[in-house]
């Protein structure tokens, strides 16, 4: 078995999913109630100087500090016994862990990383730290702080419809508490950015959290076809800049071909990548540097991200590939759903197996069904729109965000302890789930392990606001085979102006 081999199986062989055959859109998400990683380590290192030396890191994936402390940076009290009760809503059995407390070790990394962390945090700040898991935090979060009681520590929600919540006023500003070092390396600092806005920031994430990473869109390649079609390996065009939206769709058309020769596009032919619309569509989007609602630079104020020629030609390349021939097997798409052999959604990992396709797209949780993949496979970030965007985005759409409720008895108290389980979580439960679970012990595939810390390193966030309706606007026009949408993006802005209006004003503390 080569080392690729090696590495990508302890990777899927890590991932110790339920075997639930549920979809990580953000419709299952949301069913059950409804990942940025952490970026505090440059895949580059430290850059050094004559008067600097770079720290010892682990060889893992992001590379934490191996002269690591958890307890610098974390005020330490003693809370007296407090039960600090976390609301946990991830009950969706995609994501590779649903608990946040375990009872005991049991020799796997994840496992005993989040028993390591809350032993640590129990016995630094003198606290019980407990679980309470229900199919629907929101609405739980909802009903304690209307109720004006003190029942939870912390609440982990869902992204999608976490602002909705905040200017329901049921959470703090976590840049107004203290006991919280959202600078640190524990604490996610592209989601700081993304979700806060006049800075004000009611929720984010950090080290305690593993949904951020299942909900990545990933983007999987085929590395013996890449061979087959003596196509440029994409470790190579990331390398030299040449990783674009252009050539990604290029090197589409060649993976394509009527395999058993019968005219129809089937489960029998070959394709450039195989996906479901919104998973494929969200991620070349943002990827090439759309924001659906952007800030504007000068004041800060919520935009529409969709002024401008850039979405409307990104949209169109985006169609192309769907819809200009039979490049992508697109699950959702009518003209395929006699070929899905029963399997719905899971169908997208067993043709990518069967080498059916050069590309494959799913969130990073699903990895764990490539287990027994014969050809070694990469994984790269979202292609950019061109050589001149600064950075590649990998967006997560709709992990579990933290936040402290409105009612908690002693605020600074509950940030001091959330601050602790996020720095004990650095080096335990990241530790465990990105360098162990996902790298494996025995094994270095080194281009693999600097593709993944580049897709965490530039893990992107949207703002969701139910009222804002963009992103529907693109995807349902990709999904339904609307050719342009220039005048509905018109028409939207028109009624979505209000909408902005009502938000800025609400986020700068302006009358209306």
């Amino acid at each position: 078995m080569t080392n690729k081999k090696r590495i990508l199986a302890a990777l899927l062989a890590g991932l110790m999913l339920v075997s639930s055959l549920a979809s990580c859109s953000e419709k299952a998400a949301e069913e059950t109630q409804s990942t940025a990683a952490d970026t505090e380590a440059s895949p580059a290192g430290v850059e050094t100087t004559e008067d600097t030396v770079p720290a010892e890191t682990s060889d893992g994936l992001i590379g934490v500090d191996l002269s690591y402390n958890w307890k610098e940076g974390v005020d330490q009290n003693d809370y007296q016994g407090y039960t600090f009760t976390i609301l946990n809503g991830c009950t969706a059995t995609w994501y590779s862990y649903l608990n946040v407390t375990v009872e005991e070790t049991t020799g796997e990394p994840v496992n005993d990383g989040i028993y390591e962390r809350t032993q640590r945090v129990n016995e630094y700040l003198n606290v019980n730290i407990a679980e309470h898991q229900v199919s629907d935090s929101a609405a739980e979060l909802r009903n304690s702080v209307k109720g004006g009681t003190d029942d939870f520590g912390v609440a982990l929600c869902t992204l999608m419809g976490d602002f909705a919540i905040a200017q329901e006023g049921n959470v703090y500003d976590l840049n107004t508490l203290e006991g919280l070092h959202l600078d640190q390396a524990w604490w996610d600092q592209n989601a700081n950015e993304d979700l806060s806005v006049n800075n004000k920031l009611f929720f984010t994430t950090g080290s305690f959290d593993t949904t951020r990473f299942d909900s990545i869109r990933a983007l999987y390649f085929n590395q013996q076809l890449i061979e087959d079609y003596n196509l440029t390996n994409p470790y190579e065009m990331v390398d030299n800049n040449e990783w674009t939206i252009d050539n990604f769709a290029a090197m589409l058309e060649a993976g394509v071909h009527d395999a058993d020769g019968d005219g129809l596009w089937t489960d029998k032919d070959k394709y450039g990548w195989i996906t479901y619309n919104e998973i494929g569509i969200d991620m070349l989007t943002r990827g090439c540097g759309v924001n659906y609602i952007d800030k504007d630079p000068e004041t800060g104020y919520l935009i529409d991200g969709t002024n401008g020629e850039k979405l409307i030609d990104v949209y169109t390349k985006i169609y192309d590939m769907y819809w200009g021939g039979n490049d992508v097997f697109d699950i959702r798409q009518s003209r395929f759903t006699p070929y899905l052999r029963g399997k719905g959604d899971r169908i997208i990992q067993e043709l990518f197996m069967e080498n059916a396709t050069i590309f494959y797209s799913e969130c990073m949780a699903w990895t764990r069904e490539l287990r027994n993949m014969e050809n070694d496979f990469g994984i790269v970030p979202p292609p950019k729109y061109d050589q001149d965007q600064e950075r590649y985005y990998s967006i997560i759409l709709n992990p579990f965000m933290q936040m402290i409720p409105v009612t908690v008895e002693d605020v600074n108290r509950n940030a001091n302890i959330l601050d602790a389980l996020n720095a004990a979580s650095h080096d335990t439960v990241m530790e465990g789930y990105v360098n162990i679970t996902l790298q494996g012990k025995s094994s270095r595939d080194e281009d693999t392990v600097r593709m993944l810390r580049l897709v965490f390193d530039d893990l992107s966030y949207n703002l969701h606001f139910s009222n804002i309706t963009i992103r529907s606007t693109v995807t349902s026009g990709i999904s339904g085979a609307k050719e342009s949408i220039s005048s509905d993006l018109k028409k939207s802005a028109k009624m979505l102006k209000k909408s902005f209006e009502k938000l800025n004003n609400w986020f700068f503390d302006a009358e209306e």
